[in-house]
């Protein structure tokens, strides 16, 4: 098997909500849109899942340095209020705009944030999967 072919999103989440097919449609053209760019950099994302935080600016959030990406598909309160994919990439565009201007940027490693785990039980991926990031930090699915 190429490595690279574990450079990609491998499973989709969408909320159990009203909807939920469009946001699994939704949920697999990012994954798809996005995988020329993991497999350059050697990214891999185990979950890519939707949200809906009550923080209605949040957009999204890397939990466990990309075991799971999270993205806000929905405006806050309305279930069937899709942002439009080309919206939410302006969106999120900006928002690394503002990041920039700051002064804030990540490594370009790979994920750079280390995640918090919030209860529940997790599981060591098999070992072949894990992969060394010169930060010293595991990179994994």
């Amino acid at each position: 098997m190429n490595t690279g072919d574990l450079n990609k999103v491998f499973e989709i989440k969408p909320l159990k909500k009203p909807g939920e097919d469009e946001a699994r449609k939704i949920l697999d053209k990012i994954a798809k849109q996005v995988q020329p760019i993991m497999k350059k950099r050697k990214w891999r994302v185990k979950l890519l899942s939707e949200f809906g935080p009550s923080n209605p600016s949040l957009l999204g959030l890397n939990v466990g340095g990309g075991v799971e990406v999270k993205l806000r598909l929905r405006r806050s309160n309305r279930d069937w209020d899709f942002i439009h994919y080309d919206e939410l990439w302006d969106d999120l565009r900006k928002e690394c705009e503002e990041l920039m201007s700051k002064g804030i940027t990540g490594t370009g490693e790979g994920f750079d944030c280390p995640g918090k785990r919030l209860g529940g039980f997790t599981r060591q991926p098999p070992l072949p999967l894990l992969k060394p990031a010169r930060s010293g930090l595991t990179s994994i699915l």
